[in-house]
């Protein structure tokens, strides 16, 4: 079995306050986007359990081949995809959206683009989760200058607001109803 290798915001966030938030249980499907090593992936293939799929996205080969290597799960599918150019997974095949630290990589152009793909793979009022860096001073992750407050993030995205959360010291989550 490949070794697991701790990376970006794991064991940084607050795991179980973001499944709750997000409301993931049993039965439903979930997009990980941009899932990097997929150690969200694991947690909500837990939460959906058997009735439910995680498809875990990353552009990242590496990444995904390690994730198919260390999951032995039918019900977790990793994919290596770009959700801003756009995936092959189905129209409506998702109850939750999920991208945490990514979308600060983005311009405006391809949050724009982003948004279509998130649009066009939840179901109607399903939930996009967004867990990002706040806009302030910090010794880990992204300049100030690429990061965005939730209110800017919300002015970013073209989807209606639900919740926001801290998970962190200096991480929220977003939720938002397509």
């Amino acid at each position: 079995m490949a070794q697991h290798f701790k990376r970006f915001s794991e064991g940084r966030l607050d795991d179980a306050r973001i499944l709750r938030t997000l409301g993931i249980g049993q039965g439903l499907t979930v997009v990980d986007g941009g899932c990097g090593n997929g150690y969200m992936a694991m947690l909500f293939r837990d939460a959906v359990g058997t009735a439910g799929t995680v498809y875990a996205v990353d552009v990242n080969e590496q990444y995904i081949g390690e994730l198919r290597a260390e999951n032995q799960s039918g019900n977790l599918i990793p994919l290596v995809a770009d959700m801003v150019e756009g995936t092959t997974l189905p129209d409506g095949c998702a109850d939750v959206v999920y991208m945490s630290t990514v979308l600060h990589l983005f311009s405006p152009e391809q949050l724009d683009r982003l948004a279509s793909e998130v649009r066009r793979l939840l179901v109607p009022g399903g939930l996009f989760g967004v867990v990002e860096f706040d806009k302030r001073a910090d010794w880990f992750g992204p300049p100030i200058s690429h990061r965005h407050t939730p209110e800017e993030l919300r002015a970013a995205l073209p989807f209606t607001p639900v919740t926001m959360a801290y998970v962190a010291d200096y991480f929220y989550l977003q939720v938002f109803r397509a």
